[in-house]
């Protein structure tokens, strides 16, 4: 695993990434080669046409998720965004090449888009079965897998266990929770509860002399020592710190919890972590550079979705009375309220006894409205507030000022996520499905947390790409 621009890559998912560039290169790169000895040149070199092709192809995967670590923990994951996607991307290519042809020929070359199609179609069943027998080998390999050893055997070991099994144990393996014993004067580091390990994938518990840390750690082929337990008084720091200048790498709970999961760990969040971890700043720099691409991304969206809001703006007439926009106050930069502008999805007297989050096929919205929720036509107002800086273009959620109120008091540090100026899409939306109770809202202040702490614009970008696949699979509609 390893760190680039605020997001954490797997060794897995880099080395999935450079092998599918690869083979769709090598096909298209041969198919250029066939059409060209036909006597049909495609008027594109050969490195040109099959590096736009694999590059188009692999930011189209990794927009629906296909590289995220549930689609590569679960096949049939991969298989249904795959079959979705993959005629997608065909289509825009095809469109692409033929917009090309006119322009620089006048004419449709039909040998640009049998090479297109012919790599895209050929490399779909070559994708699966990447995907099908790589992960059989993953599950018999440790190649790709992070052997970790924990110290501490109590509630945060249950934890890192319980996050190993949802993912599969393919992220990262535990091979086993380390108790240090004694030397004389010593005291023994332990935790009074014991680690919540559902299922049958139990790891053995270690009773070790701190003075035998580096040789066991070399006898099990550890990669990391994660320090998982509370009760500092008797580390021994000194053989830690051996391990580590040993190439051991040695982390704190927390900083493996927030690398595997993508999220905070909240349960044992303090103010003193707040102020002395990394992250948490929002240079000038990144203000500026964050503006300018709010500020043409969303010009570039309302010119782009003209014709639907116009569309969607009648529907809305034709079916009932009242406005056609809805405006409602919600919580912004440092806690400075704003009004919001959607397309009214509900009925005019949808509130009219209080304030409550909306729920699944709600009976207040409108036919119209339902619809234009699931596909998140609603949301396209909201570039309104981007341009009048209310709104950044990823970043968390607006919550009203009741529900803030609420969470406020229930959630430790949940006004912390005001610190960041509210998007229209970001990494709690992408990465956890629409929350409408105050555990759902405690899962995605985690991740809202998360993007706050390790916030930049490549992370920005790479979340305004994975928001497609939240319009596809309506994650998080309501």
């Amino acid at each position: 695993m390893f760190r680039f621009a605020g997001l954490y890559v797997s060794r897995m998912c880099a080395t999935m990434m450079v092998l599918e560039f690869s083979i769709l290169y090598f096909l298209a790169y041969s198919y250029y080669g066939i059409i060209e000895s036909n006597g049909n040149p495609p008027n594109l070199t050969h490195g040109a046409a099959a590096t736009l092709i694999s590059l188009g192809v692999i930011v189209g995967m990794y927009s629906v998720g296909l590289y995220n670590r549930k689609c590569f923990f679960y096949f049939r994951e991969s298989a249904s965004r795959a079959t979705v996607v993959f005629p997608l991307i065909l289509v825009a290519f095809l469109a692409l090449f033929a917009a090309r042809d006119y322009a620089l020929q006048g004419a449709w070359l039909p040998a640009n888009s049998l090479l297109c199609a012919a790599a895209i179609v050929t490399f779909l069943p070559a994708l699966l079965l990447i995907r099908k027998f790589g992960l059989n080998a993953l599950d018999r390999s440790d190649l790709f897998k992070t052997r970790v050893l924990v110290i501490g055997n109590g509630a945060r070991a249950g934890s890192l266990q319980n996050l190993s099994r949802d993912l599969r144990h393919r992220s990262f393996a535990i091979v086993g929770y380390a108790q240090l014993a004694p030397d004389s004067g010593s005291t023994i580091v332990k935790d009074d509860a014991q680690p919540d390990r559902r299922g049958d994938d139990r790891r053995p518990d270690f009773v070790i002399d701190p003075k035998n840390l580096l040789n066991f750690c070399r006898e099990r082929r550890i990669d990391e020592i994660v320090i998982a337990s509370t009760e500092r008084r008797g580390m021994p720091v000194h053989e830690l710190l051996d391990c580590k200048l040993h190439g051991f790498n040695t982390l704190e709970f927390s900083t493996f919890w927030e690398r595997e999961s993508g999220q905070i760990f909240l349960d044992d969040m303090s103010p003193s972590w707040l102020l002395f971890s990394d992250g948490f700043q929002m240079s000038k720099g990144r203000i500026v550079v964050q503006r300018a691409l709010d500020i043409v991304i969303a010009s570039l969206l309302l010119i782009l979705s003209l014709p639907v809001t116009l569309l969607t703006a009648l529907l809305i007439k034709l079916e009932s009375e009242g406005p056609i926009f809805y405006r409602q106050t919600r919580v912004g930069l440092h806690g400075k309220p704003f009004d919001v502008v959607k397309f009214r999805s509900m009925r005019v007297d949808a509130e009219r006894h209080g304030p409550r989050w909306a729920s699944k096929d709600d009976s207040r919205a409108t036919r119209v409205g339902s619809f234009i929720r699931k596909v998140r036509i609603d949301e396209i107002p909201q570039v309104f507030n981007v341009l009048r800086g209310d709104m950044a273009f990823v970043g968390p959620r607006p919550e009203r000022p009741v529900f803030v109120s609420v969470l406020a008091e229930k959630i430790p540090y949940y006004e912390v996520r005001h610190a960041a100026k509210p998007g229209i899409t970001g990494w709690a939306q992408i990465n956890y499905p629409y929350g409408a109770s105050v555990e759902d809202a405690k899962r995605k202040l985690a991740l809202d947390l998360y993007y706050i702490k390790n916030g930049n614009i490549f992370l920005d970008i790479m979340t305004m790409i994975q928001t497609g696949k939240v319009l596809l699979w309506n994650g998080g509609a309501r």
